[in-house]
């Protein structure tokens, strides 16, 4: 008996020292990654290239500047304190010109809770792009990719979500929620100045998404029959001047 507890208490020992040695080496190193990924992931091969869509149609004529955010995750232990950290221009990946955005000396990921459900700590980061005069020239708008840059504080994560990268239009995109299913039962066709119609009238309009309609119908069709009575006192057309706005329901 006493022989096997010679045996047994060394490996317990060595167990505990290097399960202790693990959990802080885990707990002290962080890396920072954004939810997107900006260029299709190697293995497993199932996530695909994304980018973020920033317009400036929904700009006010004296607005010198929008923002575009940019989601971003945190691997390690919750954070006690706020971290820093900063962003490059990935040259060869950008179109856009200089004075065409500002970047911040550093952006900061915040010491917050992990949200009930969540399975990663995330932020949003805001990068401030410049209006420009050439952007209605462009169909295509201009490209801005961006990489983390690692420090004492913080590494990078794959590198396949190292970059983010920011399509810059002059007119919005139609949203993936606004399906053929949406024009028929609640916003009718889309259109530019419909969308920004909506969200500068109507109240709570930017709640209206693809989880709001999905899980919240009831409240989705509120708000656009708010919209309907707005249009029904403001008779708005359409960009062609002739047809006049209306929507679904």
């Amino acid at each position: 008996m006493k022989r096997f507890l010679l045996y047994i208490i060394p490996a317990i020992l060595l167990f505990c020292s290097c399960s202790t040695d693990d959990i802080q080496t885990f707990g002290e190193e962080h890396e920072i990654y954004f939810a997107k990924y900006f260029k299709d992931e190697a293995y497993p091969g199932t996530a695909k290239a994304d980018s973020t869509l920033v317009t400036f149609f929904f700009a006010d004529d004296d607005d010198e500047c929008v923002y575009g955010d940019l989601i971003v995750y945190l691997s390690g232990r919750q954070l006690e304190r706020d971290l820093h950290f900063s962003l490059r221009v990935v040259e060869d990946m950008t179109t856009a010109q200089p004075e065409e955005y500002t970047l911040a000396d550093s952006y900061t990921f915040r010491a917050l809770p992990l949200a009930e459900g969540a399975t990663v700590f995330q932020d949003t980061i805001h990068i401030q792009l410049n209006r420009s005069s050439r952007l209605a020239s462009l169909q295509d708008g201009y490209r801005l990719t961006l990489e983390i840059v690692p420090n004492d504080e913080v590494g990078v994560g794959p590198y396949e979500r190292s970059r983010a990268v920011l399509r810059i239009m002059q007119d919005p995109v139609q949203p993936e929620w606004w399906t053929r299913e949406v024009s028929s039962t609640l916003m009718g066709d889309y259109s530019p100045k419909k969308y920004k119609t909506f969200l500068q009238n109507v109240e709570g309009a930017e709640r209206l998404d693809g989880v709001l309609i999905s899980q919240h119908p009831d409240q989705a069709l509120k708000l656009v029959r708010q919209f309907k009575q707005w249009l029904l006192e403001n008779p708005t057309y359409e960009e062609d001047g002739v047809t006049l706005m209306t929507v679904n329901v």
